[in-house]
């Protein structure tokens, strides 16, 4: 005896119909356009190019990120000579200067991911989590210190 779906399953599967039909006939195109008709996706040449350059000025980027931190962190780290003024806390441009790099590089790999380069938004994914990294290191020094 053959088992029969459960009455979920099958409402499942016409709302999944329903739902490929729709898809279908948004892809509808004027008469004589091809399917294929929309914007290409660049050539892998200039993908791996554009990821090259991007690399290098994400590095450079990440390195001044990184120097700031370091000079941040040597300009405090000696005990005060004097009395010790309170504390103002934390300065929002300082911590919206830490994060406009990893803000960016987000924008960047969703930017190239939709332009279909995936070498580039790979490489631009790598940069953001090292950019996460060290922004969330810059937002800690920056409490630490005030």
């Amino acid at each position: 005896m053959a088992e029969s779906n459960p009455p979920w399953c099958s409402r499942a599967v016409a709302r999944w119909d329903r739902f490929r039909e729709r898809c279908v006939d948004r892809r509808t195109y004027r008469e004589g356009e091809s399917v294929d008709a929309g914007p290409d996706r660049p050539s892998r040449l200039t993908d791996i190019a554009v990821a090259l350059l991007l690399a290098v000025a994400d590095a450079l980027a990440l390195a001044g990120m990184s120097l700031w931190m370091v000079l941040g962190a040597m300009a405090h780290s000696e005990p005060p000579s004097g009395p010790v003024e309170p504390s103002h806390g934390v300065s929002f441009l300082a911590v919206a200067l830490a994060w406009l790099i990893p803000g960016a590089l987000a924008v960047s790999t969703f930017v190239h991911a939709r332009l279909r380069m995936p070498v580039t938004a790979t490489v631009q994914a790598l940069f953001l989590l090292v950019g996460t990294v060290l922004a969330v290191g810059a937002t800690n020094m920056l409490v630490s210190l005030a």
